[in-house]
């Protein structure tokens, strides 16, 4: 079934699409975020996992438009790490930058799937997540394979490198709460 994609899709065009599906996933959760802490407020089970996420979305920033700025930041960081990975990709360049972001993408997804099963229930960016982000993860992770611009060594590479991208992102997360009070 994969094999049917290159029909229809290549590495650059995977490339281009990266802060696309970015836009896509952040605009769900600007649009749903105050609502739907508005409408399930009391109704959210009474776990540790649950209080602790409430606490984080409150320090991090819990309107629409301190997430705004927030993904604003990331968009910025997301459009120059995909033309960067476009230029240079044809030139024989590296894709650490673009596949530590990736792996971002993988965790937060992931994270959407957890919250949804702890919040037993819609969380802000779970339908993206699971109809956009992670079916082009797995797409994006099987070019970069297939291409030959993935191996062990970049994964393990890259890993780091996303934990240290966390706290730039996190950036994005201040500058919303500067902002917008």
């Amino acid at each position: 079934m994969l094999g049917a994609i290159h029909q229809f899709l290549d590495l650059k065009t995977l490339i281009w699409l990266f802060p696309i599906i970015f836009i896509f996933h952040d605009l769900e959760e600007i649009i749903t975020i105050e609502s739907s802490m508005a409408a399930n407020k009391d109704n959210y089970p009474k776990t540790r996992f649950v209080e602790l996420t409430l606490s984080m979305r409150e320090k991090l920033g819990s309107t629409a438009a301190q997430l705004a700025v927030s993904a604003t930041w990331i968009l910025l960081i997301i459009s120059f790490t995909a033309v960067m990975t476009a230029h240079f990709s044809s030139n024989g360049g590296g894709f650490l930058l673009f596949t530590a972001i990736l792996n971002l993408f993988v965790l937060q997804a992931f994270m959407h799937i957890v919250q949804s099963i702890m919040f037993r229930g819609y969380t802000p960016g779970i339908i993206t997540s699971l109809l956009l982000l992670i079916p082009y993860c797995l797409v994006t992770y099987y070019f970069l394979v297939e291409y030959g611009q993935m191996d062990w060594h970049l994964v393990f590479t890259s890993l780091p490198v996303s934990l240290i991208l966390i706290l730039v992102f996190l950036v994005g997360n201040i500058l919303g709460r500067y902002f917008i009070r």
